[in-house]
């Protein structure tokens, strides 16, 4: 702006000396009842002056258009890194951008869960989600996030993995479905069977597992719902950790495990009135050896056709 100022003067002065030097006569010009006489190079410099004040004026304005402009679309910017950030946190205060608003849509189709985290600048809460994505535990409630966020379900879920006395505290203070089931899973395989049946949570394989010699364990078999192949895991397990009519008994609610158990220890009318009973299609064929003479080991049976 100076160098044009500078410019401008100069081919002012110039214009109006060559004015000048060509046409020393005077033009009188009446404005208001007030006659002017002023030369005519005057009056060419002074058209030129206000030419010149004009174009000032046009450039003042582009450049405040610009500073509003850019200072918008910065705005802009740090919306649109806050909306990021709160659209990987799964939190609802998204605001959408004026300038770049073709933007807006890209932010409403981020994903969370679905990011690969790599910690850049302005983006440095990633090193957070790196760490929970990694199983790690972190200080979450910097982030203000309510107990049904994503992040902050992973972050209660990798402390229990971490700390499986954290799971009891889980199922007292939150109330989220799925952060009390998963703590129930944890708090299962180590609790008594007694503080186990307060629970209103499906009885996994898993627990049943945890607690293959106890007691109690029917109480927890009474309850479980298992696949076919699932009793038969229990069934191995159980069998010979107790005698083989209590391990009959025991497994009676799970008609696999108790025809596995039957089989196993040769009980094979009994094992027979349980497959016909429950219509358990898996062992009709090897009763169907058994009957010829054949003598197949149900373990065997089993690999041969799974």
């Amino acid at each position: 702006m100076k160098k044009y100022s500078i410019f401008s003067i100069i081919f002012i002065a110039l214009i109006a000396l060559f004015v000048y030097m060509e046409d020393n006569s005077t033009t009188t010009f009446s404005i208001f009842g007030i006659n002017l006489s002023i030369p005519n190079a005057v009056w060419v410099a002074i058209f030129l002056g206000l030419f010149y004040i004009l174009s000032i004026l046009f450039f003042v304005f582009i450049h405040l258009q610009n500073f509003f402009y850019k200072k918008n679309i910065q705005k802009d910017i740090e919306i649109m890194i806050n909306n990021i950030k709160n659209a990987v946190l799964y939190k609802n205060n998204i605001k959408d951008v004026k300038i770049l608003k073709y933007c807006n849509n890209f932010v409403k189709n981020i994903k969370g869960l679905e990011i690969e985290p790599n910690p850049t600048e302005k983006f440095e809460f990633f090193e957070d989600i790196k760490k929970l994505k990694n199983g790690e535990t972190i200080e979450i409630s910097k982030y203000k996030l309510d107990e049904n966020n994503p992040w902050f379900i992973l972050n209660v879920k990798n402390r229990i993995k971490n700390d499986e006395k954290y799971a009891k505290e889980v199922l007292k203070r939150f109330k989220n479905e799925e952060l009390k089931r998963e703590a129930f899973c944890i708090f299962a395989k180590t609790a008594p069977i007694s503080e186990i049946l307060k629970y209103d949570y499906p009885i996994t394989k898993d627990i049943i597992l945890a607690h293959i010699k106890d007691e109690d364990l029917k109480k927890l078999i009474e309850k479980v719902k298992l696949d076919k192949f699932e009793e038969i895991e229990i069934a191995k397990a159980i069998y010979a950790t107790r005698t083989p009519d209590e391990e009959l008994d025991l497994t009676a609610p799970l008609p696999y495990a108790n025809a596995y158990l039957a089989l196993k220890y040769e009980h094979i009318e009994k094992a027979k009135k349980i497959i016909e009973e429950h219509s358990l299609k898996l062992f009709e064929y090897l009763i169907k050896l058994k009957e010829c003479g054949l003598k197949v080991e149900v373990d065997e049976y089993l690999n041969a056709i799974t």
